[in-house]
Parts: structure tokens; sequence; C-alpha cells
């Protein structure tokens, strides 16, 4: 069984593969290595997958770095479990390198989901930390804003609810 690397760690490794030089392709091997010890790093694989685009003309092979990056997206979109931003790389991958328009649109529409969902969590939490604090005025216009996006959004609905009920007992 092998150790898993710390958050920190995964980070630290990640900020010292930035740092590499592209030239002479020191970046792109030090993306890979992290890679290879870690192929649910989604920040490392999209950052690898960008540096072998920028590459590939002056890669020996162009289409093998092509298929490597797309190989390494669809592996973060993977790991990710949906999360928006691989498939934002994903679908944008797909629309100009693979002109494939119709699997990028899936790609686009999934993360766009992904997105909404998040954003409607983020507005709901934002009003009900409010409300925590009793600050009814603030979590009132938050929920004003975010009605705008979610009119009829029971996830804001319930946060303002806590909210009043919170004013009511400071």
């Amino acid at each position: 069984m092998s150790e898993h690397v710390s958050p920190q760690e995964l980070r630290r490794k990640w900020k010292l593969a930035n740092a590499e030089p592209l030239e002479g392709g020191h970046r792109l091997e030090a993306y890979r290595a992290l890679a290879q010890s870690c192929p649910a790093f989604v920040p490392n694989l999209l950052s690898l997958s960008r540096t072998l685009l920028a590459g590939r003309n002056e890669a020996a092979d162009p289409e093998a770095a092509v298929s490597e990056a797309e190989q390494v997206l669809r592996s973060a979109s993977d790991v990710s479990a949906g999360a928006p931003e691989p498939l934002l790389a994903l679908g944008h991958f797909l629309v100009s390198v693979r002109q494939a328009p119709d699997e990028a649109e899936r790609a686009f529409s999934s993360a766009a989901s992904a997105a909404m969902a998040l954003l409607e969590e983020a507005w709901a939490g934002w009003i009900h930390a409010l409300g925590a604090q009793g600050q009814l005025e603030a979590a009132l216009e938050v929920e004003e804003r975010a009605r705008s996006l979610f009119p009829s959004s029971k996830a804001i609905s319930q946060a303002v609810a806590f909210a009043r009920a919170q004013s009511g007992t400071r």
C-alpha cells in the first residue's frame, strides 16, 4: 500500500512544479511526475494539460501531446466528480482543439449546471452565516441578489427563515 501525501505536501510540490522553467520540458516533467504520484490532484492535472497544449507545436509528436492532454482533462473531469472547472477546461479543449462542438456542449452544460448548484449553495450559506451573526438586514440584501438567479430556491428560503428566526432570538 502506498502512502498518501498530505494536501500541504501536494500543494508544495505543485508550486515547485509551477516554478520550473518551461524551456527544456522541465515544468512538463514536474507536472507528469506529480500526476504519476497523485493522479487525482486536479489542479496539477489542469496545469499538465495546459502545458501539454501550449507546447504541442514544439513536441516531437504533437498529436501525442494533444492526446495526452485530452486524457488528462478527461481524468480531471472524472476524478473531480462533476466539478465545474475541469469540465470547462474539457469543453474548451473539445471545441477548440478537437473541433467537437457536440461533445463540448455536453461538457459546458454539465459545468454550468454544477456551477449553478454551487452558486445557489453559496448564496444560501452566506445568508445563513449572516443570520447566525444576527445580521438580518444584510441577509435580506443578499437574498434579494440571490433571488435574481434563484427565484424559487428552497435552500435560500430555508436560509432566510433561519436568519429571521435568529434575529428574533437576539
